[in-house]
Parts: structure tokens; sequence; C-alpha cells
């Protein structure tokens, strides 16, 4: 793992994919760019697909980077350029439980991984959207992940135990 510099993590709301992020970050000294932070404006409003692929574009263009995120308009751009593709594969009830701890540590203020200005909520869009990934989204992911595993270095990981066993073996 040590020789690959593009690094994409993916998974559902509340997986740990910004929380892995930074660790891998600190551990092989890789920038790392959150999509929440960077595709978000100020009081929730996303940017538009053609100025998240302009953004985009500008990272990718990077020597390294760790981006995480889903945010499908996207996608293919990561998965084109990415050498490392990490799926956090967790499920609804740990996600929904992970995003409530979330929301009441930042409760009326944006967490570090989000735009400045965005601060951390629950609703039911999104409650929805974690509740329905496993079954609506994870299947393209899995298709998507089973298309490029001969190309790229595909990591899935499911529990603590796994990520915590996978950051160990990263060398420094």
């Amino acid at each position: 793992m040590t020789t690959h510099n593009k690094i994409m993590i993916i998974g559902c709301g509340g997986s740990g994919k910004s929380t892995l992020a930074r660790k891998l970050s600190d551990k092989m000294d890789v920038p790392v760019f959150h999509l929440d932070a960077l595709l978000w404006h100020d009081n929730w409003e996303m940017s538009s697909k053609d100025e998240q692929r302009h953004i985009i574009n500008n990272v990718l263009d990077k020597d390294q980077w760790i981006i995480d995120g889903n945010y499908s308009a996207t996608l293919d751009m990561r998965v084109t350029k990415a050498d490392t593709i990490i799926f956090i594969d967790r499920s609804r009830v740990m996600c929904l439980y992970n995003v409530l701890k979330r929301y009441i540590h930042y409760k009326g203020r944006s967490r570090p991984d989000m735009h400045d200005n965005c601060p951390e909520k629950i609703d039911f869009e999104f409650v929805r959207w974690i509740w329905t990934f496993n079954k609506k989204r994870k299947p393209a992911i899995i298709k998507m992940l089973a298309a490029v595993q001969n190309t790229k270095n595909v990591v899935i990981l499911k529990n603590n135990r796994q990520i915590n066993y996978f950051l160990k073996s990263i060398q420094n």
C-alpha cells in the first residue's frame, strides 16, 4: 500500500469514510480531500454538477491524494484516476448510529470534514439515503469494484476490526 498515492474512499454516510481518510493521511503523509467540504457551499447549497467536476479535476491533477465521499457526478473521474479504492461496507444500523453520534457531537457546528458554513444536521432525506444505501447504491458499487479489481487495488472493509487491521498493515 505504501506505493499507492491516489486513494478514494466510498461508502454509506456514517460508515467512517472521513475518519479513515484522516487516519490514512496522517500515516502516509498524503493530503486528504473531503468531498463534503469541497462540494457544498454555505447553508447546505450543493455545487452544480459542472462545478463539481471542475473542482474534482483540480484535485485529481495532484500527484497524491486521498478523497473521501460518494457523489455520483464525479465517481467515474475518481475511479479512473485512483490506484486504490476502499469501500467501507457497513450495516445501515451502524451507519445511522454513527450519524447520530456525529450529530450529537457537532450539533449546531460544522464538522472538520464539512464546508465551514454547513452546521451538522439530520433530516429525513439523509436518513432515507442511509437506510436505502445497501439496496439502491451498493449493487452498483460492487459491480464497479468487480470491473476494476484487476487494474486497481480494491479494499472492502466491513467493521472496526478490519479497518484497524488495514491501518496497521500500512507502512509509513
